[in-house]
């Protein structure tokens, strides 16, 4: 009896696994004819008062999968900041809606990486009063080292992405406005881009002060 009862529980449990594997949707990254999702409903991060008290700035990487109704499901974090910034970045990012990524016509589930950027404000934005524009007695910064933005292999768009950014009095660039948009996938990658770069500040009677910049990338398909 025992024996009998064992082999039904194996087959009960090994029934239960094949019916959880087959309702588990297979998730497919952007490319080969799988599109990418296209953002409909951004929500911004709150920034934690601890965070803010220890002036934790920068920016936090995440996976996500985006369901075929277009909501946010599973979220990893693959460059944490700050833990309770992550855990901010991944409650916004749960709120953000997209139009599905489809493959032949039809929503799949799709991953997508997304960023988000944490700056107090010690670190302006770009229309902060504060932020100086190049002209007259205000040198302008001067780049030192440029990171070529990626082409994601799914996006036939070609074109340019304009972008006003803040060069900071250390040289590496703070907040990002993109101006004029392209493609939300090229965007995205035009600003992880333009993030690396790094710059000789601009000054003011020789001392280094934010600096507003207008930077162009211009994507081309070979």
């Amino acid at each position: 009896m025992k024996r009998t009862c064992f082999a039904a529980a194996v087959v009960a449990a090994y029934l239960a696994g094949s019916a959880a594997s087959a309702q588990t949707p297979t998730v497919y990254k952007p490319g080969n004819g799988v599109t990418t999702p296209q953002l409909r409903h951004e929500v911004k991060p709150s920034y934690t008062p601890e965070a803010m008290r220890a002036g934790v700035t920068g920016v936090v990487k995440m996976e996500a999968v985006v369901l075929t109704d277009g909501t946010v499901g599973e979220v990893r974090v693959t460059q944490p900041l700050d833990p309770g910034l992550d855990d901010e970045a991944v409650k916004a990012l749960k709120q953000w809606t997209f139009s599905p990524g489809t493959k032949d016509g039809r929503p799949v589930p799709v991953s997508v990486e997304i960023e988000m950027s944490f700056y107090t404000d010690r670190e302006p934005r770009v229309d902060s009063p504060q932020v100086v524009k190049p002209g007259g007695d205000v040198m302008p910064p001067r780049l030192r080292k440029e990171i070529k933005p990626s082409y994601p292999p799914e996006v036939q768009a070609t074109g340019i992405v304009e972008m006003e950014c803040v060069v900071l009095p250390g040289g590496r660039v703070g907040d990002v406005k993109v101006t004029k948009p392209l493609d939300p996938a090229l965007d995205a990658e035009a600003v992880r881009a333009l993030r690396q770069w790094t710059f000789d500040p601009g000054t003011k009677n020789g001392q280094p002060l934010p600096v507003q910049v207008m930077v162009q990338m211009t994507f081309t398909l070979k």
